[in-house]
């Protein structure tokens, strides 16, 4: 639990247009997606937010893989383009 705990408090942002943007400009071409509870543990079941955090390259190795989605993707430009629909999604500090 100290790790999400410790990931929601280093949130910098929710995430927007203007956001995604940046990261892109900033060189990150991919986002870690995590799911964190309510009480501050991962979860993608019932997640109260959605926690991005954002790559350079996506990892080789089998025990790093995860959820991750390109800054290209149509998904992250919807979730961008209308931030307060469905659950809040929110940008760890770069």
């Amino acid at each position: 639990m100290r790790k999400a705990f410790a990931d929601v408090r280093s949130i910098y942002s929710r995430f927007s247009v203007p956001k995604l943007n940046s990261l892109k400009k900033k060189g990150f071409k991919f986002v870690q997606i995590k799911g964190i509870t309510v009480d501050y543990h991962y979860d993608y079941t019932e997640p109260s937010r959605l926690l991005l955090v954002p790559i350079r390259e996506l990892p080789i190795r089998a025990d790093e893989k995860d959820i991750y989605e390109s800054l290209e993707s149509d998904l992250l430009l919807e979730w961008a383009k209308h931030p307060d629909e469905g659950a809040t999604v929110v940008v760890a500090r770069v």
